[in-house]
């Protein structure tokens, strides 16, 4: 039996131990992660050990307020930016633009990347050696203020869910460029409420599958060595409500379709007549709401409380379905999109899930979850709005945050050791 020397011993051991151990950023460490549409309520719906076991070891809320439209644009980046939408400007799916004059859709000018700072883009001006890794966050892989994140992966549902945690987790372990802050996106239970309604066999399913891969971060973080040093915040954007046919109705049933044009999808539809219509079509929808289940606002008219109005992108005229109600719209993306994924025919029995509703309603509130070495244990708040995320993640990273809508005070109890108030 031959024995190595002193010096190579020492060598295979240093060696070994350096692969073992990655380097780790210095500074603090965040993930967060967006399951789309995952209600606040469905916590009731089966059992989730999963997201159950990161909630008892830290913080979370009963629910959060969302911002109006509850969609999931508009939701996200007010999440990343800590602004209202009428100051970021994604009012919707799609936008119309008066500079550009033309309808925008998902892309970097509908996101004005010169204009906002997210929290990615937050944290890399901090410091030359902060990095950011953006996994399918919707508006992640743009270029703010010409800086883009450091790891970034376009959103493709095609790509298995277990690949998204253990790519999202290894930016942490990077070798020369280890990121501080991962932001992880899952378009589901959403897609799957869409088309079967939030109360399906289908979405309790999805309930599932959100919490096995709950757990699968779980064991990604305590195998890469990461589940006490790493502060993970799970959330998600809106809730979902039921729709049926019979919930559907056509507005052009109230006026001539070539006297406007609609932009984005139900249930909130940004409305321009065309010129000298102006009257003519508010009118006709201002009486139509009276006796149908929907509600008709000028850019003047809009509830301050949604922070909607204020926006060189806010539309002259916007409708309103109610809760459970839905335009015309929703049957033709129904038939055009999930009729050729899902193989299945609407029908007068179908049951379909919708969001974008006014954010008071309680089906349309998202859920809060916060765990890690910086957040309280065993603990809970009262709820809070998803524009102070933007603080509370300023706060964990170290790094002052830019203007915002939002508010620290709101969510300073979810942290151990918060700064002082003010």
């Amino acid at each position: 039996m031959s024995v190595l020397p002193v010096p190579v011993t020492f060598c295979l051991i240093f060696i070994l131990t350096f692969e073992l151990v990655s380097p780790l950023s210095r500074h603090p460490l965040l993930l967060i992660v967006s399951f789309d549409g995952f209600r606040h309520d469905f916590f009731t719906k089966r059992a989730t050990p999963g997201l159950n076991r990161f909630k008892t070891d830290g913080t979370h809320a009963p629910f959060t307020y969302n911002v109006f439209p509850t969609k999931t644009f508009p939701n996200h980046h007010s999440i990343a930016t800590g602004l209202f939408p009428e100051s970021h400007g994604v009012l919707g799916n799609e936008v119309y633009d008066p500079i550009l004059r033309r309808i925008l859709h998902f892309g970097p000018e509908m996101y004005n990347t010169e204009g906002v700072t997210p929290i990615w883009t937050l944290n890399q001006m901090a410091a030359s050696d902060r990095y950011s890794g953006v996994m399918m966050w919707p508006g992640g892989t743009f270029s703010y203020s010409g800086i883009t994140p450091k790891f970034h992966h376009a959103w493709n549902m095609s790509v298995p869910w277990e690949w998204r945690v253990d790519t999202a987790t290894d930016w942490f372990k990077h070798a020369s460029t280890p990121a501080n802050l991962v932001v992880l996106y899952f378009e589901e239970p959403d897609t799957t409420a869409h088309t079967f309604g939030p109360e399906s066999p289908q979405v309790l399913s999805y309930i599932q599958k959100v919490d096995n891969i709950t757990t699968y971060l779980r064991q990604s973080l305590v195998s890469k060595g990461l589940l006490y040093k790493v502060n993970v915040v799970l959330l998600s954007d809106h809730g979902m409500a039921t729709v049926t046919p019979q919930r559907i109705f056509n507005l052009t049933h109230y006026i001539n379709k070539a006297f406007f044009q609609i932009v984005d999808t139900s249930p909130v539809l940004q409305i321009r007549p065309t010129k000298g219509k102006e009257s003519v079509v508010y009118n006709a929808l201002k009486t139509a709401s009276q006796t149908a289940n929907f509600s008709v606002y000028q850019s003047s008219e809009l509830p301050a409380r949604w922070h909607y109005a204020q926006s060189a992108r806010t539309p002259p005229i916007l409708a309103v379905a109610d809760i459970g109600y839905a335009f015309q719209d929703l049957i033709e993306w129904y038939q055009d999109w999930y009729q050729r994924k899902f193989h299945i025919t609407l029908s007068p029995t179908s049951t379909l899930g919708l969001h974008g509703y006014d954010n008071n309603e309680p089906c349309m509130r998202p859920f809060f979850i916060a765990s890690g070495p910086l957040v309280k244990t065993g603990h809970s708040v009262q709820p809070f709005q998803t524009v102070d995320l933007y603080s509370l993640f300023s706060v964990i990273l170290g790094v002052t945050p830019a203007s915002n809508n939002g508010t620290f005070s709101n969510v300073r109890g979810i942290l151990k050791n918060p700064p002082a108030a003010g």
